[in-house]
């Protein structure tokens, strides 16, 4: 009865981030696009660079408290106000860090504009301090409804606002500031949403148990935050700003998908995963599904996007971002891999299993790093490659580990890879086939191309991987 109810509210809570979703990130794509058309590759080098100090503060702070309050099974008033005054002194002491940091890091990366980006953005830290507490209630009672609703309406306003001062000349603080709007924004709606009337205490005793659990959760983001930024940090310090930048359009185009659609799923599936912590069998059948699904739905997305970037970029960027193609194939053919791999983390964290994803990811470091140390003399494509030679590798070491770590079966988890692989490969085949007899760029070749592609993986995936198939098309029919 309790899997029936979890079933129920998971994909309840999938469809709201579904639709949420469908609504805005079509709208967002567009303003984005229309932006980066606007934008210099020097812009986005800039704002890339700034990125690097602001994501791991951000991601400090956002695993510290909001993580323990989700898995808590019983959590008080008191603990929630001694939370509160820990959150309130981590994020005053991380804005002063970044704010008096800035300079420092410009001169690593020999650009003034940095420092001035980083001070701006420095604000943001004392604006979710107020998020925090009320916006992980609401995860951890799969209120997805409204969280999708305000997730939308501050995203579609930061994304028409960005718009408007790029087109009046604003340069990279048109994506700054639109940054520090849409957090705003989020921060007065989720108040407004669900109002957590707490006063800040000072004494964090009584939530040591909480903030051991997201200190741990830290030292693994922290790790992760390095795997997934050190691309750019060597880069900035090695090539120019223009170089960093179409690498970082490149990754942007590549991770866009996943960008928008794994940060939702992996908010679900950990307080899914959480309500069925103790049921280990249960949860390494959901694990296996999810991978089987994840596998059947990325593949024909990134591999589908990767056969006709060399046609969206020109049309949908402009000329000027012609050099970011290759790099942007290479990242996009990895892309279903680190998807699988990332969706593993909400069943190793519900197991406490955080240990286990330290080593996972200080395996993946090292071994990026290195690749990074290599081929950063190739600008971005050597980055790109980079990737490409290292994450492979790393993938096959951690899903082995993790399998054993949660009893799943590894060979069930490489039988969901093999068929995906067989129709994503034919669908490619066909899409470069047409290319031979239709080589023009044109967005009606675009759009030809796309069309035969994704009914090329249907129809494929009807004769070899129909069952996974219907569990898709099942999950978004309820």
């Amino acid at each position: 009865m309790e899997a029936d109810k979890l079933k129920v509210a998971v994909l309840h809570s999938l469809k709201w981030v579904v639709a949420g979703k469908v609504l805005t990130q079509v709208f967002r794509w567009v303003m984005t696009f229309w932006v980066i058309r606007l934008l210099t590759p020097e812009d986005y080098g800039l704002v890339a660079m700034a990125d690097v100090l602001l994501s791991f503060l951000m991601l400090i702070v956002g695993a510290l408290f909001s993580p323990a309050i989700v898995q808590s099974k019983h959590i008080d008033n008191l603990t929630l106000s001694r939370l509160f005054g820990g959150v309130l002194l981590v994020h005053s002491s991380v804005f002063l860090l970044q704010y008096f940091s800035a300079d420092l890091v410009a001169s690593y990366y020999n650009a003034d504009a940095v420092a001035d980006i980083l001070k701006v953005n420095a604000w943001c830290f004392l604006i979710l301090a107020f998020n925090v507490i009320p916006q992980a209630l609401l995860t951890r009672q799969m209120q997805f409804k409204k969280i999708s609703i305000i997730s939308a309406l501050s995203n579609i306003t930061a994304a028409v606002t960005t718009l408007l001062m790029a087109l009046n000349d604003y340069g990279y603080w048109s994506i700054v500031i639109g940054e520090v709007l849409s957090i705003t924004l989020k921060t007065i709606l989720v108040i407004a949403v669900n109002p957590v009337l707490l006063f800040p205490r000072f004494d964090l005793s009584a939530a040591s148990e909480y903030l051991k659990f997201g200190g741990i959760v830290v030292v693994h983001g922290i790790i992760f935050y390095i795997f997934t930024h050190v691309d750019v940090f060597i880069a900035g310090r090695y090539l120019s700003a223009a170089e960093v930048g179409l690498f970082a359009l490149s990754l942007q185009f590549a991770l866009m998908p996943q960008k928008k659609l794994l940060p939702l799923l992996k908010q679900i599936a950990f307080p899914a995963f959480s309500k069925i912590q103790d049921n280990t069998s249960k949860l390494a059948w959901y694990v296996e599904k999810v991978q089987r699904l994840s596998f059947t739905l990325t593949i024909p997305i990134f591999w589908g996007l990767a056969s006709v970037v060399d046609l969206a970029i020109p049309i949908i960027l402009g000329e000027k971002w012609i050099d970011a193609i290759y790099p942007c194939i290479i990242i996009l053919f990895m892309m279903p891999l680190r998807f699988s791999d990332e969706l593993f983390f909400p069943a190793l964290k519900s197991q406490r299993k955080v240990g286990h994803l330290i080593v996972n990811t200080l395996i993946a470091t090292t071994a990026l790093t290195i690749s990074l140390l290599l081929l950063v003399g190739y600008g971005a494509l050597g980055l790109a490659l980079a990737w490409l030679v290292s994450f492979p590798c790393v993938y096959t070491i951690n899903v082995t580990r993790n399998c054993n770590a949660l009893n799943v079966s590894l060979k069930a988890v490489g039988v969901c890879l093999i068929k995906p692989i067989v129709c994503g490969g034919v669908m490619v085949a066909t899409i470069f086939s047409m290319k031979l007899v239709i080589g023009n760029v044109s967005i009606c070749n675009m759009f030809l191309q796309i069309g035969i592609g994704a009914l090329t993986y249907v129809l494929t995936s009807f004769l070899f991987n129909r069952k996974s198939l219907k569990e898709l098309i099942f999950l978004f029919k309820r």
